[in-house]
């Protein structure tokens, strides 16, 4: 259980520092001062090229573009991987049974088994995606304040039930990753000695159970509070004074740059 504990814990420090960091969109920066229409749907477009593409050279192409643009944008590469770089490979890990199961030729013989070599282009090319997808979602989330993010949201017509739910869910899951740290830190200071492993299981299952009823509760209370300080049903964003600067149209140039690369990888 301890171990269990410390795994849950390290997981969800990762996604805690993965959303927070917003801190980053106040600094002086190139993506910082792109208009906030312009880099949400350019990003967007951008993981729909990763999604509909299998080349590979297109996908690292389009991470190391990602790389680029936060290297403009002010952003330390020892603070920005290791905060999105938990996700490809939880994905790599998930995928890697594939090099047995896709029929072809087989490369080597590991464990007994035969590892192809589609299987193994599949491993690489899904892994290679959803890092390309991820470091693009983590260019608007490093440079984008989730307020200005509503906004650009609900100025593009979005519906407004979409945008509440999306502000609601991304306040509450640091309230739900806080509660689940008090849980667990409290588990570690009262459990000494390790209790065999059914013993473990039986309290992991209890450990659960009372963690969702504390959801569930926190939650409840959470709304009180807010309907207590005037919240009707949805969520008050104010107007920006938004405009397209000399950024927003070099941004916009490099992204029709890879949409042309795109095109000819199609080819």
């Amino acid at each position: 259980m301890v171990e269990l504990a410390g795994t849950i814990k390290v997981i969800s420090k990762l996604l805690r520092d993965f959303l927070v960091a917003e801190e980053y969109a106040y600094r002086e920066g190139f993506l910082q001062g792109v208009d906030q229409k312009v880099k949400l749907m350019a990003i967007l477009l951008l993981i729909v090229l990763a999604v509909s593409t299998q080349n590979i050279f297109f996908l690292l192409l389009l991470f190391l573009f990602s790389l680029a643009m936060v290297l403009l944008s002010n952003i330390s590469l020892k603070l920005y991987l290791p905060r999105f770089g938990f996700i490809p490979l939880f994905a790599f890990i998930i995928v890697l049974p594939w090099i047995f199961l896709i029929p072809g030729q087989p490369v080597f013989t590991l464990l007994g088994l035969n590892v192809t070599m589609p299987g193994i282009m599949y491993v690489i090319t899904f892994t290679l995606r959803v890092t390309a997808c991820v470091s693009c979602i983590s260019l608007l989330l490093f440079t984008t304040r989730v307020s200005d993010l509503l906004h650009t949201l609900k100025s593009l017509r979005i519906p407004d039930p979409l945008v509440d739910m999306f502000g609601l869910v991304y306040r509450y899951l640091f309230t739900f990753l806080s509660e689940l740290e008090r849980m667990l830190l409290g588990r570690e200071c009262r459990v000494i000695s390790d209790q065999g492993v059914i013993k473990n299981w039986r309290d992991g299952g209890k450990v659960v159970g009372n963690f969702l009823s504390r959801t569930f509760s926190r939650g409840e209370n959470v709304c009180k509070a807010m309907r207590a300080r005037g919240y009707d049903g949805s969520l008050k964003t104010y107007s920006r004074n938004d405009k397209i600067g000399i950024k927003s149209i070099v941004f916009i140039a490099f992204v029709m740059i890879m949409v042309g690369i795109w095109l000819v990888t199609r080819l």
